[in-house]
């Protein structure tokens, strides 16, 4: 890459900086505090003549304090992402010019951003289960009842999981790739109904996994790829679709020339 053109490059990303994203962290980590800690005041207040009942309620009382601390970290990442929504609309596209200049891709990378330490809090917070509420909170997530997720990377947004899905440990939902040096595509992952994904699974842009249908452990799905209901992709083997009901797994097992 020529002098020019590490200059450029230097140029466009400067907007994506610390001078951004910092005061959006402070704000969202530390605002939320504020009420906290005034309602512990009160409760020292109250309970300032009685020392012993004060210490028999307080690991409830900071349980409560600590719920009502993340609520507000939520809500107000979410009162951010609105206002980037409605500066900027999340767009799907495909090999999209990945223009630094543009609001599309800056509020892209601030979404990404402002999620991190809600994302963070949860799960190291003595409630990991909030973390579905807290995708659906956000909006472009759509997380069902009795979804299983292990620890995984789930994608900054267009992620769409049916009841009963799972979603194995290690496992990757990237709903978006960089084609390139100036090329993006966002697109939404869909597991549907009862559909699980193994252990180390990456999942691309734009991939379906149909209904009852599995991604087996170590297995790479690519982009745009729709998966058929009661399917079963297995690691290594782009086309190894092998249907399980009766008859489809018997049609494929004569095409293969596999015996019974």
């Amino acid at each position: 890459m020529s002098d020019n053109n590490e200059d450029e490059l230097h140029f466009k990303v400067k907007d994506l900086g610390i001078g951004t994203f910092l005061p959006l962290h402070f704000l969202i980590s530390l605002l939320p505090i504020y009420p906290v800690f005034y309602l512990f005041y009160l409760y020292l207040h109250f309970f300032n003549f009685n020392l012993q009942l004060a210490l028999i309620f307080l690991p409830l009382v900071i349980m409560g304090l600590l719920i009502l601390y993340v609520g507000g970290v939520v809500y107000l990442t979410k009162f951010i992402l609105i206002i980037s929504h409605w500066r900027s609309k999340p767009t799907e596209g495909i090999n999209m010019e990945r223009d630094f200049d543009s609001k599309l891709v800056f509020h892209y990378h601030l979404r990404g951003f402002v999620k991190k330490f809600p994302l963070w809090l949860i799960l190291r917070s003595p409630f990991p289960f909030l973390i579905k509420w807290m995708f659906n909170t956000f909006g472009l997530y759509k997380i069902s009842k009795n979804v299983v997720l292990y620890d995984s990377w789930i994608g900054l947004e267009y992620i769409y999981l049916d009841g009963n899905s799972v979603v194995g440990l290690g496992t990757v939902l990237s709903s978006h790739l960089v084609d390139g040096m100036n090329r993006l595509t966002i697109k939404r992952i869909h597991l549907r109904k009862n559909a699980q994904l193994g252990h180390n699974v990456l999942l691309a842009p734009g991939v379906i996994v149909g209904k009852n249908s599995i991604v087996r452990s170590n297995a790479g799905v690519p982009k745009l790829i729709k998966l058929k209901k009661n399917s079963v992709f297995k690691s290594g083997f782009y086309n190894a679709l092998y249907m399980k009901d009766i008859k489809g797994t018997g049609e494929l097992r004569k095409r293969l020339g596999l015996r019974k």
